[in-house]
């Protein structure tokens, strides 16, 4: 059953037209990948989805409700949450402070639901042994991380990755991928925009390609790394 429907979107920043048709769909509990070259409009997608601003003209559907108008709190408050590519956790307060103001903020959208307490959000974000160090000295994986563990104490059904593995080392990633794992498995719904084919192919259940402005393949990872259009247009003219 879809959580989360795109349909006919179209959005035009002073007469550059970025979407001329965007439809997806997103099951509940899947891993979604978003991938496209630079400027296909992927965190023009997610910015949509999130209430950052609204399409010229088309459809966000989450859980059958039309959610376009809603401020970004919102939309928080009713399940969605997001991981920024560029991290923006407040710098003095340590990681568990972090967590705990975002869970405080957003509210419950599902009252008495706690998927994760917070010291589980620490064990999961890797955080456990830094949770009380300011976040201003963390690293820059860590800082990520404490991204993750704010989007997740606000109760999420959905999260949307932008690009949270950029700058990460190869441990690192593979780390990642396991923690968007364990989401999925524990019944949260993971959107995830990347770069990195290896990232997409071993966890995403379906993927969808952004190019000129529409979806030119959906399907699962390797449905679409062998289409003609994705190679040519995405994928550099080499099959991967």
């Amino acid at each position: 059953m879809p959580i989360l429907e795109v349909k006919n979107l179209k959005k035009s920043f002073g007469g550059n037209q970025v979407f001329s048709d965007i439809n997806i769909s997103v099951n509940e509990n899947q891993i979604y990948g978003i991938i496209g070259t630079n400027g296909a409009g992927k965190t023009t997608l997610f910015n949509i989805i999130c209430g950052v601003f609204g399409p010229d003209s088309g459809q966000v559907i989450y859980k059958g409700q039309n959610i376009l108008g809603k401020k970004p709190w919102e939309l928080a408050r009713m399940g969605i949450g997001r991981c920024f590519q560029t991290v923006m956790p407040f710098k003095s307060m340590t990681p568990y402070e972090n967590a705990r103001v975002a869970r405080a903020n957003a509210g419950k959208h599902s009252p008495g639901k706690e998927l994760f307490t917070l010291d589980e959000i620490m064990e999961l974000t890797d955080l456990k042994d830094k949770q009380n160090i300011p976040t201003q000295d963390l690293s820059l994986p860590d800082k990520k991380n404490v991204e993750i563990a704010r989007a997740l104490a606000c109760n999420p059904d959905i999260v949307l990755f932008d690009e949270v593995s950029c700058g990460l080392s190869g441990e690192e990633i593979q780390a990642r991928m396991a923690l968007m794992k364990k989401l999925a498995a524990a019944g949260i719904t993971v959107i995830v925009i990347e770069h990195i084919m290896v990232f997409i192919k071993e966890i995403c259940d379906r993927v969808a390609v952004l190019h000129s402005g529409i979806v030119i393949a959906e399907g699962t990872p390797h449905d679409v790394s062998q289409n003609k259009h994705v190679i040519e247009a995405y994928l550099g003219g080499k099959e991967q």
